[in-house]
């Protein structure tokens, strides 16, 4: 069972900074979960909500700012440290020549960001990420279908908080051979059999021993975890 970091390692650090990036790096992560959301002027950046109120010092909505703007404002106020908002090159550089899985959660659930489907696989290609390493999920599955057109050799994973009826023929449409469930939406039986047709199961986000020995005795592909550490001490060989 492999460890991705939610947001980095946002138990330690500032959610998705370069900080908490890196520190996924060190202690040793298989993939870095990072939300992706686009600048007025057509910037991918890596922040969790739609607005900068919660973990910046400023206030506003991404898509009605700028990148110099959002470059303005402090991203590590939770942690009362200096943190800039970074972008997707920027975390694309700190995992260049690793074998770290990049997943992106393109954020268009609720701001929908005209054109970030392209924008991000136009930047995936000019990096000459491999594409092994990258996977795509989203809670809007329009979007995902949209990045499947765009990019069909590009794993998506499809989001869930709630259960969703025919969940495997419902991948099947969207284009996405993986789920990414919260902790709490499936149930053992239905986890095995998405394994059985094929889907690779990532639920999100494990706090607790108990979950972490339910999915590794499981057998599903990977977890999101806050701390990357914690989850290694706690886990069963």
């Amino acid at each position: 069972m492999r460890f991705f970091a939610h947001r980095g390692v946002m138990a330690r650090h500032p959610e998705n900074t370069m900080t908490a990036f890196r520190a996924a790096l060190e202690a040793g992560a298989d993939g870095i979960e990072a939300d992706v959301h686009m600048t007025k002027d057509g910037k991918l950046v890596l922040i969790h909500d739609e607005t900068i109120d919660r973990t910046t010092d400023g206030q506003g909505r991404i898509a009605d700012m700028t990148l110099s703007e959002l470059r303005a404002v402090n991203a590590g106020v939770t942690f009362a440290v200096h943190e800039q908002i970074p972008t997707l090159d920027e975390l694309i550089d700190l995992c260049q020549g690793t074998s770290v899985v990049l997943n992106l959660e393109v954020k268009t659930d609720i701001e929908r960001y005209p054109g970030i489907e392209q924008r991000l696989v136009d930047t995936i290609r000019n990096r000459r990420v491999p594409v092994e390493q990258i996977v795509f999920s989203s809670f809007n599955h329009a979007t995902l279908k949209r990045l499947k057109r765009l990019a069909p050799d590009i794993e998506c994973a499809v989001l869930l908080a709630q259960p969703l009826y025919d969940l495997v023929a419902y991948c099947a449409k969207v284009g996405a051979t993986a789920v990414h469930p919260n902790v709490r939406t499936m149930t053992d039986e239905e986890i095995l059999q998405l394994q059985t047709e094929g889907l690779a199961v990532r639920p999100y986000t494990v706090k607790t021993v108990h979950d972490l020995e339910r999915f590794r005795r499981l057998g599903v592909d990977a977890v999101f975890v806050n701390d990357i550490d914690w989850a290694k001490a706690h886990s069963t060989p």
